[in-house]
């Protein structure tokens, strides 16, 4: 008689923490870098070098990565909160006192329609293979609440073990990256 083995542990347990913010905020960081090393080496060029050809250069270079900074900033979404049986509540994210793109506030459970999975399709970039990101599918007038960001089908088990800990139905999209 083989031995009995313990049930497996549920997936997902409430309260569930989730913290989308680490991506984001490393690239974020990186830009925030990129224009600090782009001030000293104008502040350089100007006081020792005397090189205004380099300091034009890296002026060009800081507008440029503050440009994408700013896009970078307004379009990637962040979220980290926690779901429990009744609601959720996001905090908003913050790097270094900036306001990252992103919902924020509590909303109770019934004004999500859904757990969605958006499953992104494969990228002509070999670097990033499919991968999804999981969602809180808000109702009219309630943002989507982005839950995690997954490889290779971890979304789906955790979009099936989200919905299934906070009753809701479960929804999957396959999206352009």
């Amino acid at each position: 008689m083989p031995p009995e083995s313990a049930p497996d542990p549920p997936a997902v347990t409430l309260p569930f923490r989730f913290d989308t913010g680490r991506v984001v905020k490393q690239i974020m960081a990186g830009v925030l870098a990129l224009l600090g090393i782009a001030a000293v080496g104008i502040l350089y060029s100007l006081l020792v070098t005397r090189s205004m050809a380099t300091a034009a250069q890296l002026a060009l270079i800081g507008l440029i990565t503050g440009y994408f900074g700013h896009k970078f900033l307004r379009h990637l979404t962040t979220s980290t909160g926690i779901i429990t049986a009744e609601s959720v509540t996001v905090e908003p994210a913050q790097l270094l006192g900036v306001r990252l793109a992103g919902a924020s506030g509590q909303f109770s459970l019934g004004r999500f329609e859904a757990v969605r999975v958006d499953r992104v399709t494969l990228s002509t970039n070999v670097q990033v293979g499919p991968h999804e990101r999981v969602y809180l599918a808000g109702r009219s007038g309630t943002p989507n609440i982005l839950i995690a960001r997954t490889s290779a089908d971890a979304g789906r088990t955790l979009g099936h073990d989200l919905a299934t800990a906070i009753k809701l139905p479960y929804q999957e999209q396959v999206v352009p990256y």
